[in-house]
């Protein structure tokens, strides 16, 4: 049997019957042990450490496809947290008057991947009956309010976030500084 360099077989005889299976299946479950001893401390590392030293996926070694796994997570983790940064960023700046840069970075926390990583957080209705606010739609903020109040009304965790949009649609083409405060009840 011609066996390609790349890649090594393990032979084993069983009852006359030679079975080949690759000698990867080895590899495989010592790089799943090392990834199960490292990730949980990797994955809490700041960047510069995760990134660059041999505490964080490098510690992995020639386990590329839990690399692969780890610095994919890790990823995630870091677009989740500055998605965070990104909103508080837009929201000082639509404070300040400054509606259209607002708007842009607002757009920036989107989250694609709201319905498998957080079904009942409607963040994304939010986020976007607020750019729509910013840019006096009036037509696109009554769309993503509705949704968001059906979101509320089914799981109680978006309610401060429907407050928000209820001033924002009671006072809708004030400033967002006046909206944002003081028009949570009707005007």
């Amino acid at each position: 049997m011609a066996v390609s360099s790349s890649t090594a077989f393990l032979l084993a005889v069983a009852g006359g019957v030679c079975l080949v299976a690759p000698a990867r299946a080895t590899e495989t479950s010592a790089c799943e042990a090392k990834y199960n001893e490292v990730a949980p401390d990797a994955i809490k590392l700041p960047y510069r450490e995760f990134d660059q030293s041999d505490a964080g996926w490098r510690k992995l070694g020639n386990c590329f496809a839990e690399a692969s796994v780890l610095l994919g997570r890790y990823v995630r983790k870091q677009e989740m947290e500055l998605r965070g940064v990104r909103w508080h960023l837009a929201q000082t700046l639509a404070m300040s008057g400054e509606n259209a840069r607002a708007a842009e970075e607002a757009l920036k926390s989107l989250n694609p991947d709201e319905a498998r990583q957080h079904p009942t957080f409607s963040w994304n209705t939010y986020v976007l009956a607020t750019v729509a606010y910013l840019r006096e739609d009036r037509a696109a903020f009554d769309v993503q309010y509705e949704a968001h109040r059906l979101a509320a009304a089914k799981y109680p965790e978006n309610q401060t976030n429907l407050d928000v949009l209820t001033g924002l649609s009671n006072c809708f083409g004030k400033p967002y500084k006046d909206a944002y405060g003081s028009c949570r009840t009707a005007p």
